[in-house]
């Protein structure tokens, strides 16, 4: 009797086990699929192929990729790519709402970008931009999918960089309090800090591709012998809009003006 009763007790315990062993396997399975989107590597190899914003949503499933060359690829689950050579984009009468739009073979391809804060409703990724996508067909259909989008950058400014050259300005360490201007990019707070050569400062960045602007830099007020070189530096991010590049562990900072910043990767 003892052994009859036994069995089914055994039988319970084996499924609740292989269940269980079932649901966490899933639970992986499904946070690794998460972890591959938000994981900066996938963005980064985006940014390496020319994708300059990068948009997706649910419900169908969609995805959005915006190239630096003017061309936007719309996909759907299950679907061809709609491609769009050549688009045009202006300033929406919406205040931080830009309009890109392209006539694909499906028809014209409006999408609008709105900044602003977006979660995607599956993997809980937070996005800056807000991304709806309207696809008129010839027939006179219109789809319209709402989503999440970034622009892209490349993930490799996030270190501290020295600075070694500028433009029109004699950089020696032994004449500066605190030795050659030091930059330190925090990507994933979108901010900047270091020192100038004297001063400690920081502030906050914005990144679109290869351009790169600073925002209001607050700085301590300390007075140095040597004030020269910062008082360039600054005057030179107070242009705000650069355009920059890394090149093995060389990042290259030029601005509007031509104003060229040379800096070399530390750690």
């Amino acid at each position: 009797m003892k052994t009859i009763f036994l069995i089914p007790l055994i039988l319970i315990f084996l499924l609740s086990c292989s269940a269980s062993d079932k649901s966490q396997n899933q639970n992986e399975q499904m946070s690794l699929t998460n972890s591959d989107i938000v994981d900066p590597s996938f963005y980064h190899e985006k940014y390496l192929k020319g994708i300059l914003f990068f948009a997706r949503g649910n419900e169908p499933f969609w995805s959005l990729d915006i190239y630096s060359d003017k061309k936007i690829v719309f996909s759907e689950m299950n679907e061809p790519e709609v491609v769009g050579l050549n688009y045009k984009e202006e300033i929406s009468n919406r205040e931080n709402e830009i309009i890109i739009s392209a006539q694909t073979e499906k028809g014209e391809l409006v999408v609008s970008i709105l900044k602003d804060s977006c979660q995607d409703n599956m993997s809980g990724e937070m996005f800056d931009h807000q991304v709806s996508v309207r696809i008129k067909n010839s027939s006179s259909d219109e789809i319209v999918l709402n989503g999440c989008g970034k622009y892209l950058f490349d993930y490799r400014l996030n270190d501290i960089w020295v600075m070694e050259e500028m433009t029109d300005v004699v950089l020696k360490k032994e004449n500066l309090m605190k030795g050659l201007p030091m930059f330190e990019f925090n990507l994933s707070e979108m901010r900047v800090s270091g020192h100038a050569g004297c001063n400690q400062f920081f502030g906050k960045i914005n990144l679109k591709g290869n351009s790169i602007s600073f925002g209001a830099l607050a700085s301590s007020k300390m007075a140095c012998p040597e004030m020269i070189v910062e008082q360039k530096v600054f005057q030179t991010l107070n242009q705000n809009s650069f355009t920059y590049k890394i090149d093995k562990l060389k990042l290259i900072l030029e601005s509007e003006s031509g104003i060229k910043m040379v800096f070399r990767k530390t750690d």
